[in-house]
């Protein structure tokens, strides 16, 4: 069989090529630092690593989601510290009005102490967020959730703002369940309305002890059903919290296991790369040396 001087030379020719653009990947790799540069160069590794890539992508939104579910909620947990804080204050006055050696012009100074508290309770349900909503606005509101009337109503829609991919988080708290009841209306259940009363009767010189105690035992009844419902939505932003916590963990976890695959995929070992690169580079000069040998062989030389 006999093989043409051409066919030599188109072989050698190939040869040198195929190891050039060998080594002009291989190049890439260490240039890159990433084994797989274009779906061509492992179709099935580069599928699975759009996949970890679009699960990393989704992870990353779901902790910015939860980052911000997370400050929403301290704050959340600092205005139910405070409001727990002006209840606790305002339980220690009513008591100390319900003392019998006391003269109206006590109960007029508790009323006053009274009215700051009651006024202060009122900042803190009508708190901002920081990010231009309120912390006690329910399904959100662009204004302040509680009227600054004489009997503070609620006006944002039940319910709360919620924030999350796989598990919703709450960004806000229902200021009219907190500060109004379940029916946040402020007729029936409002803990301003209670310290309005009880304020205005402590004020009054000609009520009697039997009113009096009456009344104080009313305002007592709203302020401790009052605290009961804060200490109740400060231990569900607490749990909240608890599950955010944890969850991150989690997801820190995700991340690292999905980065690490990304890297056994893609990325390029240099180990590997450079011992190819070394037999592409010699095979690249053998082929040269015979396409050499052979561009100067002619009839002549067997003559």
């Amino acid at each position: 069989m006999r093989i043409a001087t051409a066919q030599y030379h188109q072989q050698a020719i190939e040869s040198i090529n195929q190891r050039g653009e060998s080594l002009a990947k291989l190049q890439q790799q260490l240039s890159t630092g990433k084994r797989v540069n274009q779906a061509s160069d492992d179709p099935i590794g580069a599928a699975e690593a759009e996949r970890i890539r679009a699960s990393k992508a989704q992870m990353s939104v779901e902790q910015r989601m939860m980052s911000f579910a997370t400050g929403m909620l301290n704050q959340a947990d600092g205005a139910l510290a405070s409001a727990t804080d002006e209840l606790q204050s305002t339980r220690e006055l009513l008591i100390s009005a319900g003392n019998g050696s006391l003269q109206p012009a006590d109960r007029a100074s508790i009323a006053t102490q009274l009215k700051g508290i009651r006024d202060e309770l009122l900042s803190v349900a009508n708190q901002r967020d920081g990010a231009g909503g309120y912390v006690f606005g329910g399904q959100g509101s662009s204004t302040a959730p509680f009227t600054p009337a004489a009997a503070p109503g609620y006006h944002p829609k039940v319910g709360t703002q919620q924030t999350g991919l796989d598990m919703p988080f709450d960004t806000t708290v229902d200021g009219g369940k907190v500060f109004l009841g379940d029916g946040g209306n402020a007729a029936t259940g409002s803990v301003f309305t209670a310290l309005d009363t009880i304020i205005g009767q402590l004020n009054d010189p000609a009520l009697d002890g039997a009113a009096l105690g009456a009344a104080l035992g009313g305002a007592m009844g709203a302020v401790d059903t009052t605290l009961g419902r804060v200490l109740n939505a400060r231990t569900s932003v607490g749990e909240q919290l608890r599950v955010l916590e944890s969850r991150g963990r989690l997801i820190e976890s995700g991340q690292l296991q999905a980065s690490g695959r990304l890297s056994d995929i893609t990325a390029t070992d240099y180990a590997a790369v450079i011992s190819d690169m070394q037999t592409n580079q010699l095979a690249i000069d053998a082929a040269m040396r015979t396409y050499a040998q052979i561009s100067r062989l002619s009839l002549f030389d067997y003559l």
